[in-house]
């Protein structure tokens, strides 16, 4: 019996034991998600999707604090890709509304409801702003967004009740338009209500219908939770704050005053306990509907469904291997062409095959294999199976190492994948040969420079090219030239007219694009190119030959010491001898002064000075006779380039050349539209000088130049130098401050010419 007994008792307790486990599994398997909000995020691949929402239990209507959520899947309904999803707490802040019902019925409650509310302070979730106003038939904001506790406890104490009526849906509806403009995050609106939506005499209250609210809470996805005094004296609709709540994504709790802070606390509660998915999707264009498919660690499975809206259409999910067709480059010294094919993850391809068919036959014409490709590649397949003209299709794929399948590389406008690249081409080697333009020619110095634009200048290797003579129509003698490729697809190069002197002419400058093996690609004329050459003059020419010539000029300068100092020598022996130097006692002896016995200048006091061309008056004697009263103050004469100085009281007349102009130069310190000319030196051996960007004695090629800009002109007599603006467009600066056109300004050394916006040049006197 006693063994009967204990039998019994232990079935008793595995059943017991079994029960809740049992009724856990059945509470868990009716659980059900409410969606609160979805947020997205667009990338270039995808859109970042995050759903908030919570789990609860449908016949109480709480939620449920003890869920764990193990893993998640977002299926896209209408493309049924599964995207798997990471279950987490919300990464974002929680903007919270307090609403609170101020109406006249709900004086005798004011007290409890504001305790209740400051009570729910305590226990907030995390990373929570809260904003709180008051209704009646007017809405009062007591305190904007905070996260101070205090502040937003300090509102909830300045909470009045009027002798109003209550106007709740506008005081909701305006929560959550205040809501949708809040920072990006997490959002909720808290009412809580006494009444009905009416006035006194039971007509609608607010501007708002039930609808209106609803409509708008649901586009802004703010959802709306509702705490209804039930109390005997209440007026409410429980069903339709329930519903509110519900169809908005929130919470409802319904009790009387003693419930208050029980309701506040579910409310609470309910949003601390939110859960976020976050998953990567690839949608359409539009609205997408979504569904969420939630496993608990129970392996208890829930979904819910989920709206949103996508500005871009995605095709899919990358694929492991991304193929970037960067271009078919042909090669005219083999007849090959070169596919330049980059790869992500390329240790993951076993090989990469390239088909070649002809488009109008839809045959395959040839097929090449190139094994373990690398990040970027060129293939390089030759031409002599297509012809000229034709129009064929490249198709490319690359074959996975760890399957032998071709990898997806493009999708098309209906997100379907495809394993090829394809690129169309029409085969024509001509079209594809590198080509010049001559843009413009221009002097520069004695030489002429060509600025060109080219194509294709990885075929390049240089240029050659000759003059014409446009009068003869011939081919200029010693004009042909031969230079190296620029390495750029447009720039200058420069014909050395000086060096291979050409004469001053009219030309045709003819320009041909060579190969790296001095094939001929193709050419351009330019007409109507004026040269003139800035010759030297016959003292630069001299000493340049001189200067080509050390020992010339060696034995020059000996001769001219050795006479200079036969001279000297012959001075000091005479006057050791005479005590009259050779050049007083042998050339001017017979010139010395009578009264002072001294030697004086070839011209004496009272000796006239005939200008030239003009003889001496007729009759008048070889010696004029004395002057009776000469002038007490010099005068002076000018004459051939001489200044004369007649001094009074019987003093000799003194003679002094012009001061000898020095040399002047030009440095060119900024070109940079003309970078060929910059750092050169320019000696002034021609005036007026004139400076253009098409005419004069020094050409830069620098569009806001104007053709004559301006000119630099000598005073041999003083040795100064001026420049002056010839009316350019932009004008001309001395040293930073602008020149009047037309007039001329004295130059000095180191003075800094600026020539429009961009050319500025050195002025030096050597």
């Amino acid at each position: 019996m006693i063994r009967l007994v204990r039998i019994v008792l232990i079935f008793y307790l595995i059943a017991m034991l079994s029960i809740p486990a049992t009724a856990l599994v059945s509470a868990q398997s009716e659980w059900k998600i409410r969606v609160n909000q979805v947020s997205t995020l667009e990338t270039q691949s995808g859109v970042t999707l995050k759903i908030f929402f919570n789990i609860y239990e449908p016949k109480t209507g709480a939620p449920v604090l003890d869920a764990e959520p193990s893993s998640a899947q977002v299926t896209l309904l209408n493309t049924n890709l599964v995207s798997q999803g990471q279950v987490k707490k919300p990464d974002v802040p929680i903007y919270i509304t307090l609403v609170m019902d101020s109406s006249g019925s709900m004086g005798a409650a004011a007290d409890k409801l504001k305790q209740a509310a400051k009570l729910a302070l305590n226990d907030t979730p995390d990373d929570s702003y809260f904003s709180v106003i008051q209704f009646d038939e007017a809405i009062k904001l007591l305190q904007d967004f905070t996260q101070n506790v205090s502040a937003i406890s300090y509102a909830i104490d300045q909470y009045k009740v009027n002798p109003n009526a209550t106007c709740l849906y506008d005081a909701a509806y305006t929560a959550v338009e205040t809501l949708s403009k809040a920072p990006a995050g997490r959002r909720a609106v808290v009412i809580f209500t006494d009444g009905k939506d009416e006035k006194s005499n039971g007509t609608p209250c607010s501007k708002h219908s039930y609808q209106d609210l609803t409509a708008l809470a649901t586009q802004m996805q703010v959802p709306i939770n509702t705490i209804g005094l039930s109390d005997v004296a209440s007026n409410i609709n429980a069903a339709e704050l329930e519903n509110m709540a519900t169809s908005t994504g929130g919470f409802s709790a319904i009790g009387g005053q003693a419930d208050l802070s029980q309701s506040f606390g579910k409310i609470m509660d309910a949003l601390k306990a939110q859960w976020m998915v976050e998953a990567e999707v690839y949608p359409r264009e539009g609205k997408n509907e979504a569904t969420l498919s939630l496993l608990l660690k129970d392996n208890t499975s829930l979904s819910a469904a989920a709206s949103f809206e996508s500005s871009t259409y995605y095709p899919g999910p990358p694929s492991p291997v991304a193929a970037q067709f960067s271009g078919l480059l042909f090669n005219p010294e083999n007849s090959t062409y070169d596919i330049q094919l980059s790869l992500t993850a390329p240790e993951l391809v076993n090989y990469i095959k390239v088909s070649i068919w002809d488009k109008k036959a839809g045959s395959k014409v040839a097929e090449y294999v190139f094994n373990d490709p690398a990040s970027s590649n060129t293939f390089n397949f030759v031409t002599d199976q297509l012809a000229v003209g034709g129009e064929y299709e490249l198709l490319m794929i690359a074959v996975s190492r760890a399957d032998n399948t071709p990898f997806p590389l493009t999708h098309d406008s209906q997100g379907n994948t495809s394993a090829e690249l394809v690129h169309e081409f029409t085969f024509d080697p001509s079209a594809l040969l590198p080509t010049i333009e001559i843009q413009s020619v221009a002097q520069q110095a004695n030489d002429l420079a060509v600025t060109v634009s080219t194509s294709n200048i990885g075929l390049i290797g240089g240029f050659d090219g000759w003059l014409i003579d446009e009068n003869t129509n011939t081919r200029v003698l010693n004009s042909d030239f031969n230079l190296p490729a620029l390495g750029t697809s447009s720039g200058t190069i420069v014909i050395p007219a000086g060096a291979n002197k050409i004469p001053d002419g009219k030309y045709t400058c003819v320009v041909r694009v060579l190969g790296k093996n001095n094939q001929v690609y193709s050419s351009a004329q330019y007409s109507a190119v004026v040269y003139k050459a800035t010759r030297p003059s016959i003292f630069q020419t001299i000493w340049v030959a001189l200067i080509a010539a050390p020992i010339v000029l060696g034995l020059i300068i000996a001769i001219l010491l050795g006479v200079v100092g036969y001279f000297m020598v012959m001075s000091m022996r005479s006057k050791s001898m005479t005590g009259t130097p050779v050049l007083q006692g042998r050339m001017g002896g017979k010139l010395s002064n009578a009264r002072s016995g001294g030697p004086v200048l070839p011209l004496a006091d009272n000796e006239p000075i005939p200008m030239r061309g003009q003889s001496p008056a007729a009759g008048s004697s070889s010696v004029p006779p004395p002057i009776s009263h000469p002038p007490s103050q010099p005068i002076s004469a000018n004459r051939d380039g001489l200044t004369m100085h007649t001094g009074g009281e019987g003093k000799a007349t003194m003679v002094a050349a012009y001061p000898v102009a020095a040399k002047a130069s030009l440095t060119i310190v900024r070109s940079p539209e003309d970078t060929s000319i910059q750092g050169r030196q320019i000696v002034l051996t021609q005036f007026p000088f004139i400076i253009g960007r098409v005419e004069g004695s020094l050409l830069i090629q620098d569009a806001n130049l104007s053709r004559r800009h301006a000119q630099i002109t000598s005073d041999g007599a003083r040795g100064t130098y001026f420049i002056t603006d010839l009316n350019s467009s932009n004008g001309t600066r001395l040293n930073g401050v602008p020149i009047v056109p037309g007039q001329a300004k004295q130059l000095t050394s180191s003075d800094s010419i600026s020539l429009g916006p961009n050319v500025v040049m050195r002025f030096d006197l050597v």
